[in-house]
């Protein structure tokens, strides 16, 4: 075999090697253990029924690695606010699939995918109510806080995050809104939002405002805007003690037509 010969076939075989390595990436086989620390999670729901409650959660599940989970959350019923716990208990299939039974606390069945796994944990949740037969759709997703157990304060939200906010709204009177901007904390719990934001076709905008803002320790939180708004939100991708993004709902605004709508969004760090 000539030096062509063989520098080809050293290139066939690093390809197949290649090829073969990615297969065996791909081919990951997936248990309770790799869903396992606390994940910052947001569910809304939509229908096209104008009659429909709004409604929207935030908060945090924590999963034992087998089988078993506990959350708090917020929610926004038509304007009802409410917060709360449950527990229940989850599976994960080979292929990345799963389930969570929400059994105390509430009822509810989601169906889960998993999805960023690093060093055998899933980073993140998609979620999909299956045990509702209204014509609605609740879902959501969630995202890995941390693997480790960790307690979080203000400190854990500092420096600049990039915001997106929509509503959710089955009513053609409701005016609908949108919401883009960057939020500033300082680590201490007090901040300045920098906001754009479209409601009923009108932009009204930029806008600057002060806020302050609280963090439990089990990184669920608010914001109170100085126009009297209050926002719930949870954690995410906390590294170094630093949450790179968070999930917000918004429980209490004037803009949202008497409770009639729900606004969500997420903020990642700039």
């Amino acid at each position: 075999m000539g030096i062509f010969g063989r520098r080809l076939l050293k290139v066939v075989i690093i390809m197949l090697a290649t090829v073969a390595l990615a297969t065996s990436a791909r081919a990951a086989t997936f248990t309770k253990a790799s869903v396992k620390g606390t994940y910052g999670f947001m569910t809304v729901l939509s229908t096209a029924n104008p009659k429909t409650t709004t409604f929207g959660m935030v908060g945090a599940m924590v999963f034992d690695g087998a089988g078993h989970l506990t959350a708090a959350y917020t929610s926004n019923s038509g304007g009802v606010v409410k917060t709360g716990t449950w527990g229940g208990t989850y599976s994960v299939n080979s292929d990345g699939t799963g389930g969570i039974d929400i059994t105390t606390g509430g009822n509810a069945t989601f169906a889960i995918t998993l999805n960023s796994t690093a060093a055998g944990v899933a980073h993140g949740l998609q979620m999909l109510l299956i045990d509702d037969s209204n014509n609605e759709v609740v879902s959501g997703t969630a995202a890995l806080q941390s693997a480790a157990k960790q307690t979080y304060s203000v400190a854990s939200l500092k420096g600049n995050y990039a915001i997106l906010g929509n509503s959710w709204t089955a009513a053609a009177n409701d005016k609908q809104e949108g919401v883009t901007g960057i939020l500033t904390f300082d680590g201490k719990g007090n901040g300045t939002a920098l906001a754009t934001v479209m409601w009923g076709g009108a932009l009204l905008g930029p806008k600057s405002q002060t806020f302050t803002y609280a963090v439990n320790s089990n990184g669920i939180g608010s914001v109170l805007l100085a126009h009297g708004a209050h926002w719930a939100f949870a954690l995410n991708s906390v590294a170094a003690g630093q949450a790179e993004g968070l999930q917000f709902l918004v429980t209490v605004s004037t803009d949202l037509d008497n409770g009639s709508l729900v606004l969500e969004g997420t903020a990642v760090a700039q």
